[in-house]
């Protein structure tokens, strides 16, 4: 860590590290988790790739085409369904609202017991104490769209402490960043982590439009003395890129309102994610993802925390991706410029699945998954990357504009330290309620395998039955 009054930041790796004990005895080793929601499913014939296979026998579809930086890192799953967490045995068309936070604690809001843990806070359990904060939600939405008659928390969080405690999304950078340079406070009796109390001395460099950096150059400067050229040249790059990312956030149409602030700290959870109804002029949806995509990758590689929710927008969005422009898509093949940008995203939907609008929109949202993964993947961690110690579940709760809750677009990113699959499209089968394998079994593959926890089951009763193990490597 270096230090300077209210300020810590973690360090990246470096090689003067290299001769410490980085594992303990007997203790765990470093895995992160990351659950990437998208909503409104994706156009069935342009999402799956050509033909299952691993390395160079199967190839991209048009929509996973911004993924090729990634694609030796991805492991695209067909035929997972999450009737089960249902209670149905034919066809069912849940609600968007439904079929969002239901895809992450595998429970039916539309019945007594409508909610439940989620994936990410079942491995918050586990490895949480490890890190300053147990884990961190983040999100997108600036507008808050139809909920579909289901309480909004379960269109507007994934990420669920227990049946009762959504646990809220941060949209505003700025307060995600005062979270992670000001380490986090605790909680009231019984919650997570909430957003920390900046220190006054922190808050007033911010309105002098002084960078936090400036309290830790002077350790900054004396570490470096002491590291060779190639760590000094690790610690230069490094603030450099914590400065150039201060700045991005301190931007004014960044300043995203209507979200959890930077004073809340161990209050008691709002029922549904705060999504900044107003926004400043000169918004924009990209600006907004890849400032988000650097905060998370800070938190990562500062070692913040380990586990972290994203939503790329809330279910049924209605926001206008006009930023996003228009491609043309075709089955079988590579997708092409168009001309023009995209519109509201739910009406795009359900103008037809494979329309070029509602596939561009996925092609967007695709690569922003690829930008996070390859964040990951320039950090150098031990003889890897943080990417090879990471898993990113990035997929939606429902197929398309059917809102089947069966062959959900799924991609896990990164290989849990060795422990999934890689480079791979897999056709999976298994016995879930309407074919195919249970959402809630990959679930518990990744708890159970990669973060060692011992939770034997996952979702409403009867929804898990078991790891699948064709997803190991």
């Amino acid at each position: 860590m270096l230090r300077g009054g209210a300020v810590a930041l973690g360090l990246p790796w470096l090689e003067a590290l290299s001769s410490r004990p980085v594992e303990a005895a007997g203790a765990a080793p470093l895995r992160r988790y990351m659950s990437m929601y998208f909503p409104n499913g994706a156009p069935s014939a342009y999402w799956l790739p050509p033909t299952p296979g691993v390395g160079d026998a199967w190839s991209l579809s048009s929509l996973l085409e911004p993924a090729a930086a990634s694609k030796k890192n991805m492991l695209v799953l067909r035929g997972v369904g999450n009737y089960s967490a249902f209670g149905a045995t034919g066809t069912v068309s849940p609600s968007h609202g439904t079929n969002c936070a239901g895809a992450w604690h595998c429970h039916d809001a539309r019945k007594p017991q409508g909610s439940g843990i989620s994936v990410d806070q079942v491995i918050a359990n586990q490895i949480g104490t490890q890190t300053k904060l147990p884990s961190l939600q983040v999100g997108l939405s600036t507008l808050d769209s139809s909920c579909d008659g289901t309480p909004c928390s379960h269109s507007r969080s994934i990420s669920w402490a227990d049946a009762e405690m959504p646990l809220s999304k941060i949209v505003n950078p700025q307060a995600v960043f005062d979270r992670l340079v000001s380490a986090g406070a605790p909680a009231a009796a019984g919650q997570s982590v909430m957003p920390a109390m900046p220190d006054p001395r922190l808050a007033q460099k911010r309105a002098l439009r002084k960078s936090v950096l400036d309290s830790v150059l002077d350790g900054a400067n004396s570490l470096r003395t002491k590291l060779g050229k190639a760590d000094q040249l690790r610690v230069d790059e490094y603030l450099t890129s914590v400065r150039h990312l201060e700045t991005l956030v301190a931007d004014p149409s960044m300043s995203v309102t209507g979200g959890p602030s930077s004073s809340c700290v161990g209050i008691g959870r709002p029922t549904q994610a705060y999504g900044g109804t107003n926004t400043p002029p000169g918004y924009s949806r990209e600006a907004h993802a890849n400032v988000m995509i650097q905060l998370v990758t800070m938190a990562f590689a500062c070692d913040v925390t380990r586990t972290v929710s994203f939503m790329l927008d809330d279910a049924r969005s209605d926001f206008v991706y006009g930023h996003v422009p228009m491609r043309q898509f075709k089955a079988g093949g590579m997708s092409s410029p168009g001309g023009g940008t995209c519109g509201g995203y739910h009406g795009l939907q359900h103008a037809g699945e494979n329309n070029d609008g509602f596939a561009s929109i996925t092609h967007w949202m695709v690569s922003k998954a690829n930008m996070m993964a390859q964040a990951l993947a320039s950090i150098k961690e031990g003889n890897g990357t943080a990417l090879d110690n990471t898993v990113i579940h990035f997929g939606c709760g429902m197929h398309g504009g059917n809102h089947d809750g069966l062959n959900l677009p799924i991609i896990l990113f990164g290989g849990g330290g060795g422990v999934l699959k890689q480079n791979s499209y897999l056709a999976l089968t298994g016995d879930a309620p309407g074919g195919g394998v249970r959402l809630a079994d990959l679930h518990l593959t990744l708890i159970q395998k990669v973060f060692g926890s011992s939770v034997s089951t996952f979702g409403v009763a009867g929804a898990s039955k078991g790891i699948i193990p064709d997803i190991l490597a």
